[in-house]
């Protein structure tokens, strides 16, 4: 797994935080969420939670507060940020916080296996030909992820890279400053979603994470996110289809999403035939990547996984099995954590909705 820490400004946040608890923070494409996880005994337990969304993407195109284009909203950021802790009340002010899939630039490099002293010179000339940014306007860090032999019998080792503009560290810096939180660490998402839903030994999963934008697509290995891709597709696309296609409000158009999904019927059958559209662009996606990953990694992905915000709509486990002719597997992002009785009932949502947040906050005590 990949622990992505920016090395040169964050030390090792076990040494440097003496509190108990510690805030997991998802800044997504439309929301966000928070959540405060803290130790009692061996035992950790989720002591609050909170999600704040915004609207106005439904009456506005381009109002999301981060986009696919490198660049974050530091004041809506901010102004929501505030608002949200100041109903949350949390009781500590140190957050580990994700970066954005999108917010970053991933390569996969092929060579020659090498020591490591002479792997790391030669990645860094070679990362050089793929990130469009100076080297001095981003933090890089590097895991090896597979060993094989090529055609002709050399041993090679396959590199990833992952890189984050300097600037979006900056601005993430300023925005948590400005609502009097000290960020502790960053994590690119989808290795805190490997950390709350996932281990090691697991078999070959995808995950499909939805959110209000864009839906981010991972296959996992062995703890390693060996594909990912970011589909400009999500649930306020779903929304504005339905808007459209039924003549309503985008707002009343949320509503009916939330309510009936793809389960309507009857005279409520339209509002399921508007949604899968969408939903089909979203998953004929995660097919393609899937196909390709299984072509060239000779390995079978057995299962999938869907979290984020949309994998809440209703119906969406039986169109996914149909669709995608896998299982789903059913792992609780909440498994490590003792929960509030009265949240049970909505376990598998919460789960679903906060699996980023827990897996930063779980990053904390592991």
């Amino acid at each position: 797994m990949i622990d992505f820490g920016i090395k040169n400004f964050f030390s090792d946040i076990k040494n440097v935080l003496s509190s108990a608890s510690i805030l997991g923070v998802d800044i997504g494409t439309t929301s966000i969420k928070v959540v405060e996880v803290a130790k009692k005994g061996d035992a950790l337990s989720l002591e609050n939670y909170a999600l704040l969304e915004t609207k106005d993407y439904l009456s506005r195109g381009n109002a999301a507060i981060q986009t696919s284009a490198l660049k974050i909203s530091e004041r809506d950021i901010s102004q929501l940020l505030s608002r949200l802790l100041k109903e949350m009340n949390p009781k500590t002010k140190n957050a580990i916080v994700s970066i954005p899939v999108y917010n970053a630039f991933f390569v996969t490099i092929d060579m020659p296996t090498l020591p490591p002293n002479e792997a790391a010179v030669a990645l860094k000339f070679q990362m050089r030909q793929y990130i469009p940014l100076p080297m001095d306007q981003v933090n890089i860090e590097w895991v090896k992820m597979d060993s094989f032999q090529n055609e002709r019998g050399q041993d090679m080792s396959r590199y990833l890279i992952i890189a984050v503009p300097i600037a979006t560290i900056d601005t993430l810096k300023r925005i948590f400053k400005s609502v009097g939180i000290v960020l502790r660490a960053l994590e690119v998402e989808h290795q805190s979603l490997i950390r709350a839903l996932l281990t090691p030994t697991d078999p070959v999963v995808q995950i499909v994470d939805i959110g209000g934008e864009s839906t981010g697509v991972y296959i996992v290995d062995g703890g390693i996110s060996k594909r990912s891709i970011q589909i400009d597709s999500g649930g306020a696309m779903l929304t504005k289809s339905l808007a459209r296609s039924l003549d309503i409000s985008p707002f009343r158009a949320e509503d009916l999403k939330k309510h009936r999904g793809l389960l309507g019927s009857g005279g409520e059958y339209e509002i399921s035939q508007a949604l899968y559209p969408f939903l089909d662009n979203i998953f004929n996606e995660c097919g393609r990547i899937r196909a390709e990953f299984e072509r060239t990694s000779k390995k079978k992905v057995s299962e999938i996984v869907i979290v984020g915000g949309g994998a809440n709509l209703l119906g969406i486990d039986a169109y996914v099995k149909e669709t995608t002719g896998l299982p789903i597997k059913m792992t609780d992002a909440l498994e490590h954590l003792i929960l509030p009785s009265e949240i049970e009932p909505i376990r598998k949502q919460i789960g679903r909705t906060f699996a980023s947040a827990s897996g930063l906050a779980l990053r904390f005590f592991v």
